[in-house]
């Protein structure tokens, strides 16, 4: 006996069910690349709140995070690491002398410069007008020091403005060590003291 459905105890067409296994087939293609789609967009976003605007740094925000982040791995590993803090000399001069065009990419070449002389496991960030800082995983006290001579050479090889009127630029560093029993604003509070420390230091000597 055939049913109303057209099928023998009331089973549909074996055409009906392929063209349904198909159009499934289809959908959950769909679905798949929507969802790709999307986990991509939150991804970007993400990026988009953790970077400067102006570097392809990250920001304070995202900084902040990574201090916490470094506190809790030396806690766990019993090692240290070391936060530095730069402060990019005389930016206003450049930004009066040159224009706000030339101060942007003072701000730019020293990212680049940092992002160029740290491992990919460092955390690079700008942290305010002039100020970046970083985090340096895994080492010692003179590991810092030729580190610092480092970017202080990079640094001072950039040169903002045009002609004979060009300037190279310069920076303070200033750093303190992350250990085990820290808290991110000792350490932040630390590493941007030294720093003011080193300024202040190096106007009274001009």
């Amino acid at each position: 006996m055939t049913d109303v459905q057209g099928g023998p105890g009331g089973q549909p067409p074996q055409a009906d069910v392929a063209l349904s296994h198909e159009q499934l087939a289809l959908l959950c293609a769909d679905l798949k690349h929507q969802n790709a789609l999307l986990i991509a967009r939150v991804r970007q976003l993400e990026d988009e709140i953790c970077r400067d605007t102006l570097t392809p740094l990250f920001n304070r925000r995202y900084f902040e995070q990574a201090v916490a982040s470094a506190i809790a791995h030396c806690q766990r590993y019993q090692s240290r690491a070391a936060l530095l803090f730069v402060d990019v000399d005389d930016l206003k001069l450049i930004n009066d002398t040159f224009g706000h065009a030339a101060g942007d990419e003072a701000l730019r070449c020293v990212a680049r410069v940092l992002l160029d002389n740290v491992r990919s496991t460092d955390v690079v960030a700008r942290i305010g007008g002039d100020e970046f800082a970083l985090i340096l995983g895994a080492i010692g006290e003179g590991d810092v020091e030729h580190k610092v001579a480092q970017l202080t050479a990079g640094i001072a090889a950039c040169r903002v403005g045009h002609g004979e009127a060009a300037s190279s630029l310069s920076a303070t560093f200033g750093h303190a060590f992350i250990h085990p029993d820290d808290e991110a604003e000792k350490v932040l509070a630390r590493a941007d003291d030294h720093m003011y420390r080193l300024k202040r230091t190096r106007a009274t000597a001009r």
